[in-house]
């Protein structure tokens, strides 16, 4: 059977037609679904990507791996700013977005009949991708009273002789919920025992709300022994979304593996992106962070005041962009998402679009501007 006909059918379409239903009648909406920041990429990231595209060599085709100066830039900032030791030639890779090293992990390593873990709730390219790699993507559960992290005997009881990769992705989307040195350790020791390699989507590790610095899956690990890798994306980091830019790290092979995926699948990223992206991690890092996540507390704050005074449930997640609800009981998260819509002209995110886990639950984008957070907010409050 063709491999497209497994994937999944796009839950969100006919709520999307409902809003440009909305749109088409003039109705006046606020749309808190996608996660894409709203704040124009810093300054002077763009004076120099300017100037990098004045640099013919930037106009010719990208190495493959990244260049020699993205990746000593990616290693100088795991140093800096987990304690982790990477090399730069054998255990970097950069991407075009994080997204890219998710879709072509299982492609590196899954065969047919193979399997790949992948979290209920999660973002659904982890099992998609595994689709069309000819594998089964086997779900275990996250659930709020476990704080969204993953139980043990319940990984245990998916895993077996083939499974080939598991996906975990914290701080975790859609929930918030973040994890400590503890965690990983625990998760890198019993992944070691399966033969599976742990993969960590690190998309949001930088995207904090309340000041605390999550840490590395990668911190404490031998990248000598153990099948461990973790993607990273500028997206959320530095406004970065439309430039398609992140990178891989850790263990040799496994970043060995992903390299030859890519090489023969596309090309490298654009040299003048690499070259803003290296300034970007470097000495002005902290200062372009401190700006560009701001924002997203303060926006935070403005909506679960909203939601309080409504009594909405609310999962207390420390990072991320996004406010994870629960519905109203008696409702499920499309029709609540419909009502919304339809009643108030706010888009939100039904949360089963995560994963079955997700049922009863919604998501709330912060990444819109501050006038539409507070009105969105706003809305809420008078109306469930």
């Amino acid at each position: 059977m063709d491999r497209l006909a497994f994937l999944p059918p796009y839950l969100f379409s006919a709520l999307d037609a409902a809003k440009r239903r909305r749109l088409a009648e003039g109705a006046d909406i606020v749309d808190l679904g996608i996660g894409d920041p709203d704040q124009a990429t810093p300054r002077v990231l763009v004076d120099t990507m300017i100037g990098a595209l004045e640099n013919g060599r930037n106009h010719r085709y990208p190495a493959q791996k990244g260049s020699l100066a993205f990746r000593g830039a990616v290693a100088a900032y795991m140093a800096d700013r987990f304690g982790v030791a990477v090399d730069a030639d054998t255990q970097v890779l950069a991407l075009i977005g994080s997204k890219e090293g998710l879709g072509h992990l299982p492609l590196a390593f899954v065969c047919e009949g193979d399997n790949t873990l992948v979290p209920d709730l999660g973002y659904p390219v982890y099992g998609q991708a595994t689709l069309l790699a000819g594998g089964d993507p086997r779900p275990f559960p996250l659930r709020a009273d476990k704080g969204f992290l993953p139980d043990r005997r319940a990984l245990e009881s998916v895993t077996d002789a083939r499974t080939r990769l598991v996906f975990l992705n914290y701080p975790h989307n859609p929930t918030g919920a973040v994890v400590g040195a503890d965690f990983w350790n625990d998760m890198r020791d019993w992944a070691a025992g399966t033969g599976a390699v742990l993969v960590n989507d690190a998309a949001y590790l930088e995207v904090t709300l309340d000041g605390s610095r999550p840490v590395s899956m990668l911190a404490g690990a031998d990248l000598a022994k153990e099948r461990v890798i973790e993607l990273h994306s500028l997206s959320k980091m530095f406004n970065m979304t439309g430039w398609r830019v992140g990178f891989a790290v850790g263990n040799a092979e496994v970043i060995g593996r992903l390299a030859r995926v890519k090489e023969s699948m596309d090309s490298g990223v654009f040299g003048a992106v690499q070259e803003t992206a290296a300034f970007a991690l470097g000495s002005r890092r902290q200062g372009l962070l401190a700006g560009v996540m701001g924002v997203y507390a303060r926006r935070r704050e403005v909506m679960l005041a909203a939601l309080g005074k409504a009594g909405y449930e609310v999962f207390p997640g420390g990072a991320t962009f996004y406010v994870w609800g629960k519905v109203p009981a008696g409702q499920t998260s499309m029709d609540f998402c419909r009502r919304a819509l339809a009643e108030i002209d706010l888009v939100v995110t039904p949360g089963n679009g995560f994963g079955p886990g997700g049922e009863g639950w919604f998501r709330i984008s912060l990444t819109a501007p501050d006038a539409a957070v507070a009105e969105g907010a706003r809305r809420l409050e008078g109306w469930s």
